[in-house]
């Protein structure tokens, strides 16, 4: 976000365009998305990923600040079919079930009155808790090496990787390991690999910084009244055939299930990725509803499996934020859509009498 962009914004909110937007658009619901929050310094290598918790309470101040209700997830999808969103009532989800939502998140939350809903991704209730990926990545984001040589862990991983481009060497490392290892197999890699790395592990991974929710944690989230739904099994949701959807599915339900008692109904989809097929698949399965990483507001028009959310980032400025619970950013977006419709007749005379044509 650039500073002219913010300095309008508070122009905006000076002039009580805020106040005024959250009238216009109080029929909307939003829904807020975050991930973990920070044990350490996560959140400034990825800021997407984790909050601060002096971040965090900020955001929550802003919806109290704001008047804001915060609704649960489940209500929230009964008053939206029934157009019966009154008061830009919102919701806030917590997506792949990092450790950090019950150790930081659900004390703040709790503070305020706040209900939340965590999608939660299973495979790792078999396996351990560690996040491979995203463990991975931040190891060689704090290595000073540029390059690392592994050896002695198998022919398809052993080798050289540039770490100069972080992503791209997390990218390789994570697709040998994949074919070679479970899943169990690939968190046990992750302190041999920071000693390749030159970092060291018991500072990675103090204080379960990248460890997902355990079943006994999960359960404890659920009696303090966090509502427990579906993120898939493996944090893949295929695109081919209704069987593989069916079995992510059931395999995550299923093992939801045996640890919180109840069957869950409401779905985020893995990295918010859908294909057209994935709606009318999910009702058949008995998903009520699915949230998107999709930017917006949600109207009663919004079909309840394609469902909008702000998707909320460290590095994201208080204005930035609150000008989107407000719903300033929807009426832009409003704005530019409709400008998009009346002037897309006339894009193929304009590009045609361009010069050069």
């Amino acid at each position: 976000m650039t500073s002219a962009q913010s300095a309008l914004l508070y122009l905006i909110r000076a002039l009580g365009g805020f106040s005024l937007a959250r009238y216009l658009t109080r029929k909307r619901l939003r829904i807020l998305c975050y991930h973990g929050f920070s044990v350490g310094d996560e959140f400034r290598v990825l800021p997407f990923m984790f909050m601060s918790q002096e971040t965090f309470e900020r955001r929550m101040n802003l919806l109290r600040r704001r008047s804001i209700p915060v609704i649960p997830l489940g209500a929230a999808i009964k008053r939206l079919q029934n157009d019966a969103i009154q008061d830009a009532e919102t919701v806030i989800t917590l997506d792949d079930g990092w450790a950090s939502n019950l150790t930081i998140a659900l004390p703040i939350l709790e503070r305020h009155g706040y209900p939340a809903c965590v999608y939660v991704t299973t495979e790792h209730l078999g396996a351990g808790t560690e996040a491979f990926n995203v463990a991975l990545y931040y190891m060689i984001r704090k290595s000073s090496r540029p390059s690392v040589t592994l050896t002695d862990i198998h022919p398809d991983v052993n080798g050289t990787y540039d770490l100069r481009d972080a992503r791209a060497a997390v990218t390789h490392l994570v697709e040998a390991t994949e074919r070679v290892f479970s899943l169990g197999e690939r968190q046990r890699l992750l302190r041999p690999l920071a000693l390749a790395l030159g970092v060291s592990a018991d500072e990675i991974f103090r204080d379960g910084r990248f460890s997902f929710l355990s079943g006994r944690q999960l359960q404890t989230l659920c009696q303090r009244g966090v509502d427990v739904e579906l993120h898939t099994h493996t944090h893949r949701l295929p695109r081919e055939t209704f069987a593989e959807v069916a079995a992510e599915i059931h395999g995550n339900r299923d093992a939801l299930k045996a640890v919180v008692g109840y069957e869950a109904r409401h779905f985020c989809y893995p990295s918010g990725v859908h294909d057209p097929a994935h709606p009318e698949w999910l009702k058949q399965l008995g998903i009520e509803s699915a949230t998107t990483c999709d930017p917006g507001l949600n109207t009663a028009r919004t079909s309840p499996m394609l469902l909008k959310r702000f998707l909320d980032s460290d590095d994201t400025p208080d204005i930035f934020f609150e000008a989107e619970i407000c719903g300033v950013r929807d009426l832009i977006r409003d704005a530019r859509s409709c400008v998009q419709r009346v002037f897309a007749p006339w894009l193929p005379r304009l590009r045609s009498s361009s010069p050069g044509r």
